[in-house]
């Protein structure tokens, strides 16, 4: 009995679940990935697990997205050259928007202390930017090796901040400016060691569902007043779609009253905030939606269409995201249902109007009308 149990663990974490319940082999996700045009926009991620043994399925996935997203805190000088590896091959085909690397980073999460207030700049402050600095310094010297072996010339093109630290206050002007000052030294810090990326700052500004008496709020993490390039839409209910755009028609209209243009949307595929009896919404990181959902978003965001000042009120300024974020991780475990959702969304991008399913039962095979 034992043997069985653990053949069916084994088994069970090579697969990823349809809609109906029925199970869809990696090749099969991999299969599908191989048919798909690539997105029309970059699309970085939270970091994504690296291993020779997902080689193939790797690559099209950086083919498809062009990035590589790796964890600024533990990535090795193996991961990075694998990254790079993938992004090179990537390369060499001549897209029209060559591959590159995002490095994610939970900035003010590890050496600053523990319930300290952000108005302290004592050793803590030092600890956290000397750390920032030697983890940047270390995956830009690797990036480099990288390259030379590869003889490549893969570059770090976007810093994604997890900024989730600090929040902010009214009618605290001290507080407030205690986290643009933290904020904006973390910015600097980054951008003297790779001048040329782009930096993210987590729900910058976001307005959100939530279950305060207008049944929206802004995330609360940063004052606005930090330097950045744009502000964060999380996209965390995509099933909830009138919901998803309005959260991003509210952010962009929040952006552009502190002169900003641009809007990230940080989006979760098969996983999310999913309402609850007790309390207004926990997430859930094995949530199968319908597929139309994950389809509809990916067409919406990267095709220009939607994003017609005429249209705008109907659907979202959705060209105001030059690039998107995937949380959490691709191919997660915790979010078995990714991959069938990632193929959606691809393909809703590239107006395929075939929802992925299943190929030994095409009577099934949902159309889009």
């Amino acid at each position: 009995m034992k043997f069985w149990i653990a053949l069916a663990v084994l088994i069970s974490t090579q697969l990823t679940s349809t809609l109906d319940g029925q199970v869809v082999p990696e090749r099969q996700i991999l299969a599908w990935m191989k048919q798909l045009k690539p997105l029309p926009k970059v699309h970085y991620s939270w970091p994504i697990r690296l291993s020779k043994d997902r080689d193939k399925l790797l690559y099209q996935y950086v083919r498809l997205t062009h990035a590589v997203s790796l964890r600024g805190e533990s990535a090795t000088p193996a991961n990075v050259d694998q990254a790079v590896d993938l992004c090179n091959r990537v390369n060499q085909t001549n897209p029209k928007q060559p591959a590159s690397l995002g490095i994610n980073f939970s900035v003010w999460h590890h050496r600053f202390g523990k319930g300290l207030p952000p108005t302290d700049f004592g050793p803590s402050h030092k600890a956290e930017l000397d750390y920032l600095r030697k983890r940047m310094k270390a995956i830009r010297v690797s990036v480099a090796s990288a390259n030379i072996r590869n003889r490549a010339g893969v570059k770090v093109t976007a810093i994604l901040f997890d900024c989730e630290r600090f929040a902010t206050r009214s009618n605290d002007e001290v507080w407030n400016a205690a986290i643009t000052r933290k904020f904006n030294e973390a910015y600097d810090l980054v951008k003297g060691i790779f001048p040329a990326a782009r930096i993210e700052w987590y729900a910058r500004g976001g307005i959100s569902r939530s279950a305060a008496e207008t049944g929206w709020s802004q995330a609360r993490f940063a004052t606005l007043d930090e330097k950045g390039v744009a502000f964060g839409s999380s996209l965390y209910f995509v099933p909830v779609y009138e919901g998803t755009r309005k959260a991003f028609r509210l952010t962009a209209k929040n952006a552009a009253k502190h002169g900003c243009d641009q809007v990230t949307p940080w989006i979760a595929l098969a996983s999310g905030y999913r309402r609850q009896t007790d309390k207004f919404h926990s997430w859930t990181g094995n949530w199968n939606y319908d597929l139309i959902y994950s389809w509809t978003l990916g067409r919406e965001i990267n095709n220009p269409w939607y994003s017609k000042a005429i249209r705008i009120d109907r659907f979202a300024p959705w060209n105001k995201a030059k690039i998107a974020v995937f949380y959490p991780a691709p191919f997660n475990r915790d979010a078995p249902h990714w991959g069938q959702h990632f193929v959606a969304y691809v393909r809703g991008a590239n107006n395929n109007m075939e929802l992925p399913e299943l190929e030994q039962e095409p009577e099934k095979a949902q159309r889009v009308r």
